[in-house]
């Protein structure tokens, strides 16, 4: 059962334990944590092949051996920072537990500084200034934070990636609070009769405020006398302010910025442009329909990431985790990932990838965008415009020799057949499939004109997902379970006390008692059995029941695990999966 989790900033710094140099080989690195590699080594994270090639690239672009590791793949963020808090003797913080620092403290500091040095200063308790550090040094962090403060640290240790974001965002906003900012540029441009002034800063802020808000895309959406602005937080849009319809010219400079045709408005457009927000450098996908009270838009914001967690990381469980990482180190075949849009198939799909030995096998990839970067992989975009497509990027693929082809969606008969076609010739692909269920996959293929004994002969592996979202950690409390839930979860005798967690809302969720998401899934693995099964042609009735019988789990009893282990709720899952 699921407890809420007590402040991580409770336990005190350990000595960090010492290591013989003489006896690590691995001990001749300019790091900063001499033992990090043969700790991940040795804990089977990267392989020795891995860190060779790691300090080869380290002697030429003299780069921390743990942000190489992550940026190339090998290791993800989360295992980086768990090894080196265990080296250092400190507790690990999750990235969604992550404190608000206090003014009074952090304001001592300044953001220049705590970049350059790697570290957030977060409160004070108990006469010591508590600090979460990402990639930075103990003793250079106490002697700064001594001088300043006069008070010696207690340290936590949070990933690298995630504190800078910290760092950045906690002081950026204090100095520029974005209401207030968004406030000041619509009275100018309001005021503005003769048109003079650019809305580029009120677009600047908006963006700002949508990567504050963790929001995956902003949508203008025009009413009969406002404009509303909403964001999507965690997969649920949140409407944020309105703006007057005098302000439709952002929406005219969010298109000549996406290239897109700014006097068109009879017909729907797409584009795109790149800002960054932060120092992080986004893709912004833009898309325009044409309504009743004017044109709707939507700007879908992606991230150009280099580093991403692994299976177990997003909150797969280490029974599917050890079952995917076989699937997807079979020698040839097809592996398919199902689900809605903004369902997370291509954050499984990439993890799931690199989980393999990526520097020992050709990689190509043709995606639509790219969203997350693979360094050992080659990866292309495809281009309609040029006519390059799934398609015909799949049978160019093929003369390079590939081990492993990752698709991003198989959406058209001439991509299905090629998938296939690439998976029978000894090639291992990877690609995404917009049915809901698993036993849809089937009947789905055969509409794109894939006969059931090729599908049969070459499917590996299906997993069908949804993303829901999570109960905050920061506000989460049990209270005892309605007769509706009791039912849902299979759990109806009266005298049996049962309890159910849910977010009471603070300032880290908005109030809305969610915090972030995680998947809830069903996992097919393709057997002898399931593959005579699907070759006979078998209506999904049957082939469910043999899946089933085979110890396939559905995605309702993963769901039902998430609620009792107090991870969502009931109605979270309802909202996302539905009863069946």
């Amino acid at each position: 059962m699921y407890q809420p989790a007590e402040s991580v900033l409770a336990t005190s710094l350990r000595p960090q334990h010492a290591v013989d140099p003489s006896t690590d080989r691995l001990a001749v690195l300019k790091d900063k944590s001499p033992s990090l590699g043969a700790a991940l080594v040795q804990a089977g994270v990267v392989s020795h092949v891995a860190i060779d090639y790691v300090l080869q690239k380290q002697k030429i672009e003299k780069v921390p051996m743990g942000n190489l590791l992550v940026e190339l793949g090998f290791a993800s963020a989360r295992e980086v920072a768990l090894h080196l808090a265990g080296q250092r003797g400190l507790s690990f913080v999750n990235p969604n537990e992550m404190p608000e620092p206090d003014t009074a403290v952090a304001g001592v500091f300044n953001r220049a500084l705590c970049l350059t040095y790697g570290f957030l200063p977060v409160r004070e308790a108990d006469g010591l200034i508590e600090v979460v550090l990402g990639d930075a040094q103990p003793d250079v962090v106490t002697e700064l934070v001594r001088r300043k403060l006069g008070k010696d640290c207690r340290f936590f240790q949070g990933e690298f990636d995630r504190v800078a974001q910290a760092i950045q965002q906690h002081y950026y906003f204090a100095d520029n609070p974005p209401a207030r900012l968004i406030e000041s540029e619509v009275r100018k441009l309001e005021a503005d009769i003769d048109r003079a002034y650019s809305p580029a800063r009120l677009l600047e802020h908006m963006l700002h405020l949508a990567v504050r808000e963790r929001a995956t895309d902003v949508h203008l959406a025009p009413t009969a006398r406002s404009r509303s602005v909403l964001m999507r937080v965690d997969g649920v849009l949140r409407p944020i302010f309105a703006l007057s319809p005098a302000l439709d010219r952002l929406v005219v400079y969010v298109k000549l910025q996406a290239d897109m045709d700014a006097s068109e408005q009879r017909l729907p457009q797409d584009g795109s442009f790149t800002a960054q927000v932060m120092e992080q450098n986004f893709t912004i996908r833009v898309s325009t329909l044409i309504s009743e009270f004017g044109e709707r838009m939507v700007l879908r914001m992606l991230p150009e990431r280099s580093s991403l967690d692994k299976l177990d990381d997003l909150g797969f469980l280490p029974e599917d985790v050890a079952a995917m990482s076989k699937a997807f180190s079979k020698p040839h075949g097809l592996i398919l990932i199902t689900g809605p849009t903004g369902s997370g198939k291509s954050t499984t799909l990439h993890a799931a990838l690199r989980m393999q030995p990526l520097i020992e096998r050709n990689v190509l990839t043709v995606e639509d965008p790219v969203e997350y970067r693979v360094p050992v992989a080659c990866q292309t975009e495809v281009n309609r415009r040029a006519g390059y497509e799934f398609a015909n990027a799949m049978r160019h693929f093929l003369r390079h020799d590939p081990d492993i082809i990752l698709v991003g969606e198989i959406r058209d008969p001439e991509t299905a057949r090629a998938a296939l076609d690439a998976s029978s010739t000894g090639h291992l692909v990877l690609s995404t499939l917009h049915v809901g269920s698993i036993f849809g996959v089937m009947p789905r293929l055969k509409l794109l004109g894939v006969d059931a004994e090729t599908i049969a002969e070459n499917l590996v592996a299906v997993i069908n997902q949804r993303l829901v979202r999570r109960i905050c950690p920061h506000c989460a409390a049990p209270r005892l379970a309605t007769t509706e839930e009791r039912r849902w979860l299979g759990q109806v005798e009266p005298d049996e006390a049962l309890h159910v967690y849910h977010g009471t809302g603070c300032h880290h969720c908005r109030d809305t008692g969610y915090l972030g998401r995680l998947p809830v899934y069903e996992m097919l693995v393709v057997s002898r059995d399931l593959a005579d099964a699907i070759a006979s042609d078998s209506n999904r009735a049957e082939t469910r029941q043999r899946a089933l019988a085979a110890g396939m789990r559905p995605i309702l009893t993963l769901a039902r695990h998430r609620v009792l282990a107090g991870e969502t709720t009931m109605e979270e899952i309802l909202r996302t999966v539905g009863e069946d």
